[in-house]
């Protein structure tokens, strides 16, 4: 009976409609997913920056290592390290001038 005066909306015992209760569950559902949400970004965050500190703390351990590789090849190269390498490994001596032969 359509037109009997009534409202057509089913109340709860404390006056509540059962549509306000609806309402009131997705928007609190919303709140919670949201507080979620915030929180998980809130600790990507904070785990992408250990991640950007320990890959700049590997990047200056590996110039401090690239410094140290050519420090060692320029030890290794000179002519003072390869002359004695050459004496003592290969048994190898300065030419006697008169043991050089110039190719014209």
């Amino acid at each position: 009976m359509a037109g009997n005066g009534k409202n057509d909306r089913k109340t709860t015992s404390s006056g509540i409609t059962s549509g306000a209760t609806g309402y009131f569950l997705l928007l609190l559902i919303v709140f919670i997913c949201a507080f979620f949400f915030r929180t998980w970004c809130g600790v990507q965050c904070i785990r992408t920056g250990y991640e950007i500190s320990e890959a700049e703390q590997r990047q200056e351990e590996l110039l401090d290592m690239k410094e140290n590789l050519k420090v060692e090849v320029a030890r290794l190269t000179a002519p003072e390290t390869l002359s004695r390498l050459a004496e003592t490994r290969f048994d190898l001596i300065t030419p006697k001038p008169e043991q050089i032969v110039v190719i014209p």
